[in-house]
Order: structure tokens, then C-alpha cells, then sequence
């Protein structure tokens, strides 16, 4: 087997493994929580600022419905349930009030969100859990991949990347050589500090989040020429983007737009569990996507632009890339003779 093959077998056992991984946290969940649906996505806005658009939700089941608390936010317990009358619509708000009639409990609900409470209360029979944790706008990604356009542009751009050598073929001469920049990740660590941001609040932060789109856009015009080992520039380039800014550029369009995950579909619901079925999408969805596309396609074409030219051997940018690695050289060596 070539190295080229050994490589693009090695990238898909590695995602292989990661599919593994995810589908087996599931179960593990699954079995552990005694829900169906262990992990959900926050699709609208019902629950902000307690719960963001985008966000993954844990559900736990609930042993004893007499253990619930039913109090106005924000003291009461977080359902998720299937609304009265619906077989497939999932709802995630606050328990309110709690009746107890005939043995049996029922939950005035409602949204931190809403300024009234739902139309009639939920039966527990139609509780599928509680709501016991939260992970900020990552539940935007597997949204995405969901959506036909969502799928074929991480699908194209994962097919660019694994078959890099065959259609942006390297014909430099030699290598320039030299240390890895480090300054050069700086732009691409402000969206890992936006997460942390969302983490502790999910209301509107949108200044963070634009101010991470901008330096995304320094990082895609910087990372081309830190790499000698374009394979590891390119994994790492499609990873950040496909994890981190996807969600973002996301959670932008739903703030600059008001359009939220749960219009992309022709389906009701606040919450949706997580599947890989792909659903009659709305004009709503069409629009959001032009948005996104916007937002973030530039930055993507920029990049691997830069990166085919660097390989085709263009000296300008050859020059650039010999620059910025040597003068990492350089500033390594002086800071080692300071010790």
C-alpha cells in the first residue's frame, strides 16, 4: 500500500473510531439514564437565558414524579416531554406548578422565554425526563449535517482535504524547513474561548462570537504558510472548522436573522433528539443557509486557495511560508540562550 493510500486509510479508521465512539457514548448514556434520548438539541429560543439555541441537553429519567420540583424559574426542574396530543413534537421547558389528581401527577409548564405558560398541563405519562446538563451551541453541528446543504458542504470539504494530494498536487522543489509558528493558532483559540463564554451564560453574546468569525478569517490567511506538513494543516484547519465554527456561524445567523434550528424543519418542537434522518426542509432553512454561506464560505475558499498555491510552488508565498517558520526558528533559538 502507497503513503498515500496508508494515510487516507489511516484518516478513515480514525473517523471510524470517532463514529464508534460517539454512537457507544449514546448507548452508554442511554443505558445509564434510562431515557430514550439521552442527548437532545435545543432548537428554539423557548428556554433562553437558561438554555441557548444549539445546545446539547442530558436527560435523566425521573424514578419518582413526587420528587420533582414544580416552582416558578428559576427554582423549578426542567422537563422535557411529548406535548398533549403529539407523537413526535419534544418539548423542554420548566415545571411551574405540579397537580396531583388521582394518583397521578401533571405539570403546569413554561418557558423562561415565554411570557405565558403552556396551553394544558403534562401528564407524567408524557415526561420522558429531566433536564441534568448542558453543553453550549455544539448541538448545532449535528443540525447542520442534517440539512442536505449542511451535508454536502462538510462532505465536500472533508472530500478536499483527504484527496489534497490529488487535486492540489505539491510541486515545490524543496521544504522550507524551520519551527512551527505557535503564534499562528492565536486567531484560532478564540473560538474554543467563546464556548467557554456560552458555558457560563447562554444569553446573547454575539460581539464574541463576530469577533471570533474575524479572526478565523486571520487564522485561514496565516495557517497556510505555519505548516510544513500540509496533510496536519488541513486536518486541523477542517476540524476547527467543522466543530467550532460551524456552530457559530449557526448561532450568528439565528441572532442576526431570529431564524432558529426549529424553522429549518416542517416539524414543532423545542427539542429534538439526535438522528441522522434528513427532514422536508423550509424556505426559512434556504435563507439561514445563504446567511451562513455568507458568513463563512469566503473564509474557507481563502484558505484552501492559499494552500494550492503554496503547493503549486508560487514563490511569493513560498518566501512567506520560509519566513514565518524561520523566524520561529530564530525566536526559539533566542530564547533558548537565554537559559
Amino acid at each position: 500500500m502507497g503513503d498515500g493510500l496508508k494515510e487516507y486509510a489511516k484518516y478513515f479508521v480514525f473517523f471510524v473510531i470517532l463514529a464508534g465512539v460517539a454512537f457507544g457514548g449514546v448507548h452508554v448514556l442511554r443505558t445509564v439514564l434510562k431515557t430514550k434520548y439521552p442527548v437532545m438539541v435545543v432548537v428554539s429560543e423557548s428556554m433562553v437565558p437558561t438554555l441557548g439555541v444549539g445546545d446539547f441537553i442530558v436527560v435523566d429519567h425521573i424514578d419518582d414524579f413526587d420528587g420533582v420540583v414544580a416552582a416558578p424559574q428559576p427554582d423549578g426542574d426542567i422537563l422535557v416531554f411529548l406535548r398533549p396530543g403529539s407523537s413526535d413534537e419534544y418539548i423542554v421547558h420548566r415545571a411551574v406548578e405540579g397537580l396531583l389528581r388521582d394518583g397521578e401527577w401533571r405539570f403546569v409548564t413554561k418557558g423562561d422565554h415565554n411570557y405565558v405558560e403552556d396551553g394544558q398541563p403534562v401528564r407524567e405519562g408524557n415526561v420522558m425526563g429531566m433536564v441534568v446538563g448542558r453543553v453550549p451551541i455544539l448541538g448545532y453541528f449535528p443540525l447542520f449535517i442534517k440539512t442536505s446543504r449542511g451535508f454536502v458542504l462538510v462532505a465536500g470539504l472533508m472530500g478536499i482535504v483527504f484527496f489534497a494530494d490529488y487535486l492540489m498536487p505539491d510541486k515545490r522543489s524543496e521544504r522550507v524547513g524551520g519551527s512551527f509558528p505557535w503564534l499562528s493558532i492565536i486567531p484560532f483559540m478564540a473560538a474554543p474561548l467563546t464556548y467557554l463564554i456560552f458555558l457560563f451564560s447562554p444569553d446573547n453574546h454575539l460581539q464574541y462570537e463576530l469577533a471570533a468569525l474575524a479572526l478565523w478569517y486571520l487564522g485561514c490567511l496565516v495557517a497556510p504558510f505555519a505548516f510544513e506538513d500540509d496533510d496536519m494543516g488541513l486536518m486541523f484547519w477542517l476540524y476547527h472548522f467543522v466543530l467550532l465554527m460551524i456552530p457559530i456561524g449557526c448561532d450568528i445567523i439565528w441572532w442576526t436573522t431570529g431564524i432558529t434550528p426549529s424553522n429549518w424543519w416542517y416539524v414543532e418542537g423545542s427539542t429534538v433528539p439526535i438522528t441522522w434522518l434528513l427532514q422536508r426542509e423550509t424556505a426559512l432553512y434556504h435563507s439561514a443557509f445563504k446567511q451562513f454561506a455568507f458568513f463563512l464560505l469566503p473564509g474557507c475558499i481563502m484558505f484552501l486557495v492559499l494552500v494550492a498555491l503554496k503547493r503549486r510552488g508560487v514563490k511569493n508565498l513560498g518566501e512567506l511560508n520560509r519566513l514565518m517558520r524561520r523566524s520561529a526558528s530564530k525566536g526559539e533559538a533566542s530564547f533558548e540562550s537565554q537559559f
